[in-house]
């Protein structure tokens, strides 16, 4: 059981697994290593539950060749003549474009630049259907968040979202809207969203069972 330990300062120390199995343990400096040993010890057995969960877990598979884009997987072809330009065919499932998506460098352009044009057109659409303001967004990379709302109303959400189901990203652009006017995750949060996207908890179950592996 690989373990790796992170030194914070943190009033409680927390242990996570990995969805790789890894297990990860938060810790002040001021916890001995013998101390940490013990704890993983005594939730062994909670580990080990994680562990088999995510080995069980069902995941998005990508062959050589392949691109996940909007919950779909789609077929890359390459071709010369289309230079910069991407054409997608959702009912074919191919996507085709003179540069070479699969290379990593490329790939995350082309996923950023997507997810700002889907977000120019959704974030806009959701916040005069259900009476939002904020007042810009952004996309960046952020590892533990798929989004973020910031006290001065600017929206920023992860560039991997353009792989998402377009539920998913409605859920998460929604998500974000209502902080604008509910900053916190209280009760009265989740009732609102309830209100605004009735079938929400379709796409959280959607990210918890995915979502790691986009």
């Amino acid at each position: 059981m690989r373990v790796r330990i992170e030194r914070r300062w943190v009033r409680r120390v927390w242990i996570t697994v990995e969805h790789t199995g890894t297990v990860v343990v938060t810790a002040s400096p001021r916890y001995a290593e013998s101390t940490l040993q013990r704890l993983i010890e005594r939730h062994r057995a909670w580990i080990e539950r994680q562990r088999e969960r995510y080995r069980t877990m069902d995941r998005i598979r990508l062959h050589p060749g392949q691109l996940l884009y909007r919950g779909q997987v789609y077929r890359f072809v390459c071709r010369q003549r289309l230079g910069e330009q991407v054409l997608i065919y959702p009912a074919r499932a191919i996507i085709e474009s003179g540069e070479n998506l699969l290379d990593p460098a490329i790939q995350r352009q082309w996923y950023s630049n997507e997810a700002e044009r889907l977000l120019r057109r959704r974030v806009g659409q959701l916040a005069v259907r259900f009476g939002f303001y904020y007042w810009r967004f952004r996309v960046g990379d952020y590892v533990s968040a798929w989004g973020y709302c910031s006290a001065d109303g600017t929206l920023t959400f992860d560039w991997r979202i353009a792989k998402l189901p377009p539920h998913v990203m409605d859920y998460l652009i929604v998500h974000e809207l209502l902080h604008t006017k509910i900053p916190h995750h209280g009760p009265r949060f989740w009732r609102r969203l309830e209100d605004l996207l009735p079938n929400y908890r379709r796409a959280v179950e959607w990210l918890r069972t995915y979502g790691r592996w986009v």
